[in-house]
């Protein structure tokens, strides 16, 4: 897989007074930078942005953008001695220097290149953690985890000092620090002071120390799928776990982040088309956009229907109408009776390719000055045609032209991709796969009919290939099993088999689930619970390595008031002993104030904050529509509402007055806090309620196609389960996440990119 640089970054704008008037005056626009190019805004005039542009894996030095001044000059380049530099150029990135105490690490070096290795060894006595080897990537970070070396002797391990910074501070006691500095003008990602915590994990999360310019690589971005990174770059590839019955779906497209798309769709709208049949295939078209859209992945389409003739919907050499906000635009005001008009009884599908062949002259015209980018385009054509190519001629030289004009022979197969439907049974098979793509172990031609198109989209995405992407949950537009929850934990006990509880997978060592799940347990006896994930038949059992209460939490912390049982801070960590491997069937969900939920929630905000978070998960002028997974038989997925304004809300809390446990409570304040959120219905406004053992499940809303976690289910006023009949008191109180976050953040720091605010 080839890698494109996708970092986002930063331009200053300075504000000059006095520049309001441009009086005439521009700057040099013949400005160059060694091994790159320039793009420049407003012609040259005063004010004019002048950014210089480096091929991937290096990055412009000394400076990425300058500005026209008023005197008619560019703004000076200065290194970060403030040493003027006359001349730009992309320099390479180099890796900084690793570090490690009690051990040493060869070949030792100030600066490494790309493709540079290092490795690590202890001193006798210690134990090596992270990776024995390290290799200097593209981007001048090393791969792999630090190297640490332990004694195992202290409170919490040795935190390690990563490449390129300075460590203050050895002893790794409760409550002990440490602090870190970057070195050589690097700059600091993640935490520059953590903390020994009582639980013998390090506060916040581990530092990076980058260069300014750094990128993050595509797998790095899997990992946290930063906000910053506005468009995304896709390319299909073979998925090795492909089934017999994913293979009569056909060939999967999988989610990169590392290359852009361009799709063009050829539909076939000659005579024997009906009208019925046109709208089957505007509604497959619009699912399919859609589900490539809900990954953010910056394609570009082209639309061609087709009979005798060919007829140009969408062009992909234009850009304001080609990408998939516009595609859904247009694709619902396509009138059968507008297209076919310009079509017959007759097949041309030679004429078809030839309309995308211009249209791919087209594109490459206006990339003129952006030849290195056109060459990194994939392109993907997908045929829909349901009878035989009976004008034209055989399609195939027309192909060979395309491929030709791609240069496939010396770019390589992975850049074109050519899938064919038959829709139907009266097809040409022949003509048929002298068009679509010829891959080992692959796949690219299909017969369906076309009722089943949709179906078929909804399949096309593989979930397994987006790392730990979080909130995405297979076949989003038809939600129907497993895998439209993948994170769902069940929660057992070894001793008791009618205990049960219930938890969210949220990170690959963490299971989020209710305190109270664990209540009477001690740290020595933990292993009576037991964790299953996955789907039904094939469950997962996952060991559990430590539980982590929320401190706040005391089941009986009200018990001189006549509160036998107070749920407040009912909420816990589960530290799993081996990471999850992510599929379709086992994901994690997005947490609040988390940089993907940020992506999910699509804030362009440069700096999104938690504020923005809440007010846009959970309003107060409105119930909220949400979601939790009951299990009565069979696991469901239920829709409730969450009462988040003022009088709703107070009305719901007043019923947890009618709970068992609480008769004799005359404040309800006393035993529902401003923790809780709080749903449920009345027989008049019937409305899911969890069911016991439902406890520690996740309470979440669905944005787009993504899903963020908001609650986690604490406590019921009555066991749904027990009546046939909804009571008129039917309530359910949810730990708010967003009032527990410094706990999260604590324990989740090193696995979680959490917000700053």
């Amino acid at each position: 897989m080839g890698l494109v640089r996708i970092a986002a970054l930063n331009l200053f704008i300075f504000l000059v007074s006095g520049e309001n008037e441009n009086d005439g005056i521009t700057c040099n626009p013949n400005i160059t930078i060694r091994d790159g190019t320039i793009t420049l805004s407003k012609g040259g005039e005063v004010g004019s942005i002048l950014r210089y542009i480096c091929p991937f894996g290096l990055y412009p030095y000394p400076v990425i953008s300058r500005i026209c001044r008023r005197n008619g000059r560019w703004s000076l380049m200065r290194n970060d001695h403030g040493r003027i530099i006359s001349k730009a150029e992309c320099r390479a990135f180099k890796c900084p220097t690793p570090s490690i105490e009690q051990g040493a690490f060869f070949p030792s070096n100030t600066l490494y290149a790309v493709g540079d290795t290092v490795s690590f060894e202890c001193d006798d006595g210690y134990s090596l953690w992270g990776s024995k080897s390290r290799t200097c990537m593209i981007n001048g970070r090393w791969n792999g985890t630090t190297a640490v070396c332990q004694d195992g002797l202290d409170s919490c391990p040795n935190p390690g000092i990563p490449a390129g910074s300075m460590k203050s501070g050895t002893n790794y006691g409760f409550d002990d620090k440490v602090k870190y500095l970057c070195l050589n003008d690097l700059v600091l990602i993640g935490s520059n002071e953590r903390i020994c915590l009582e639980t013998g994990e390090w506060s916040g999360s581990e530092p990076v120390c980058q260069h300014k310019y750094s990128f993050d690589l595509p797998e790095e971005v899997a990992s946290y799928f930063s906000a910053s990174f506005s468009r995304f770059l896709s390319e299909s590839k073979i998925d090795s776990q492909v089934t017999e019955e994913d293979e009569s779906h056909g060939r999967k497209l999988i989610l990169g982040q590392n290359h852009k798309l361009h799709i063009y769709i050829l539909l076939d709208v000659s005579g024997s088309i009906q009208k019925e049949d046109f709208k089957k295939a505007i509604n497959a078209l619009t699912t399919f956009v859609t589900m490539i859209k809900q990954f953010e992945v910056g394609v570009n389409y082209g639309l061609v229907m087709f009979g005798s003739r060919s007829c140009v919907e969408v062009n992909i050499a234009h850009d304001d109408v080609s990408d998939s906000d516009s595609v859904l635009q247009i694709l619902p005001t396509l009138k059968y009776e507008d297209i076919t008009r310009y079509s017959d009884a007759g097949t041309n599908m030679t004429g078809a390719l030839k309309t995308i062949f211009e249209m791919m002259v087209l594109k490459k015209a206006s990339m003129k000055d952006k030849q290195a980018e056109w060459r990194e385009v994939r392109h993907a054509i997908m045929i829909f045609t349901d009878g035989r190519n009976n004008m034209g001629g055989n399609p195939k030289p027309m192909m060979d032209r395309i491929r030709n004009f791609l240069d496939i022979e010396k770019v390589g197969e992975e850049f074109l991709d050519v899938y064919v439907f038959g829709l139907g049974n009266d097809v040409d098979t022949d003509e048929m796969n002298s068009v679509a793509s010829k891959k080992n172990n692959e796949k690219h031609m299909f017969f369906i009919q076309m009722e089943d198109l949709t179906t078929v989209f909804n399949s096309m995405l593989d979930l397994t290939s987006v790392g730990n992407l979080c909130g995405f949950a297979n076949k989003s537009l038809t939600v129907s099993d497993q895998s439209s929850f993948p994170w769902y934990a069940e929660v057992r006990s070894n001793d008791n088999p009618e205990f049960r509880c219930s938890g969210s997978i949220v990170g690959d060592e963490w299971i989020l689930t209710a305190a109270h799940c664990f209540e009477y347990l001690t740290e020595g006896n933990i292993n009576s619970r037991l964790i299953f994930v996955g789907a039904s038949g094939k469950k997962v059992q996952l060991k559990i390595d430590r539980v982590i209460k929320h401190p706040n939490y005391n089941l009986t912390g009200k018990v001189e008031m006549g509160i036998w049982e107070f749920y407040d801070y009912d909420i816990a960590l589960v530290k799993i002993k081996s990471k999850l491997s992510f599929t379709t069937n086992i994901r994690p969900i997005c947490l609040p104030c988390t940089v993907g939920t940020s992506v999910a929630l699509r804030i362009s905000q440069t700096k999104p904050t938690c504020t923005d978070h809440e007010e846009e998960l959970l309003p107060t002028l409105r119930t909220v529509e949400a979601k939790f997974i009951q299990k009565i038989q069979n696991h469901e997925l239920k829709n409730v509402k969450i009462k988040t304004g003022a009088s709703e809300r107070a009305l719901c809390e007043q019923d947890a007055t009618n709970a068992a446990i609480y008769v004799n409570v005359s404040n309800v304040k006393d035993v529902v806090t401003d923790r809780f959120l709080c749903t449920g219905g009345s027989r008049n406004n019937p409305e899911a309620i969890s069911c016991k053992g439902d406890s520690g499940g996740p309470l979440y809303i669905q944005k787009l196609y993504r899903y963020i976690q908001v609650g986690v289910v604490s406590w019921g006023v009555v066991n749904m389960c027990e009546y046939s009949n909804l009571p008129h008191h039917a309530r359910d109180f949810h730990i708010n996440l967003f009032k527990v976050l410094d706990w999260l953040k604590q324990h989740l720091g090193n696995s979680t990119r959490f917000l700053d605010q």
